[in-house]
């Protein structure tokens, strides 16, 4: 009976072992991938800059406003004032080339608007831009380019002060 008694506890050990939970993995591991796309430095150089030309204001009360298109560069006017635009001055909007690398989009940002000033007058420009986001022609890993324009208008009342108004204003392209 001994005997018996050995083999049926070492066949319920054997069984017993069998049955025993496996242990959890205590580690595992997965791969992933670095990348990185190393591009052309963007840059901006000044072709042009934004012209009114001359504008003969309104002899009586009202005010025109004087717009530059920022895309054509072309000079119109409205409003109700009898200001006149003399058509023999030089006009146009400010225009900049922008050279990156190829394929790549890029914003094109300025201050909304800007002073002009002529001694102690002033006359607030609102500035607005061609496209953006705007696009660099050509392929990656290659040079691009492109054309981006600057256009802006201002009012202008029969109450503004004569003179030859000017200023500077900064305008920035950055890769999306």
């Amino acid at each position: 009976m001994r005997k018996s008694f050995v083999k049926l506890l070492a066949g319920g050990l054997v069984l017993g072992g069998l049955s025993v939970p496996a242990l959890a993995q205590s580690t595992a591991n997965t791969n992933a991938t670095a990348t990185t796309k190393i591009i052309t430095p963007i840059s901006i150089v000044k072709v042009t800059d934004l012209a009114f030309g001359s504008v003969v204001k309104p002899a009586t009360t009202g005010t025109n406003t004087i717009l530059i298109d920022a895309t054509t560069g072309a000079r119109t006017m409205t409003g109700t004032g009898t200001a006149s635009i003399v058509t023999a001055s030089a006009s146009g909007r400010a225009t900049f080339t922008v050279t990156g690398e190829g394929a790549q989009t890029f914003t094109i940002s300025t201050p909304p608007t800007v002073s002009m000033t002529s001694g102690a007058n002033s006359i607030v420009v609102t500035l607005t831009t061609s496209a953006s986001p705007a696009t660099l022609s050509g392929a990656i890993g290659s040079t691009g380019t492109s054309t981006i324009g600057v256009g802006g208008s201002f009012p202008l009342p029969n109450t503004q002060a004569s003179g030859s108004y000017t200023a500077t204003f900064a305008t920035t392209v950055t890769y999306n």
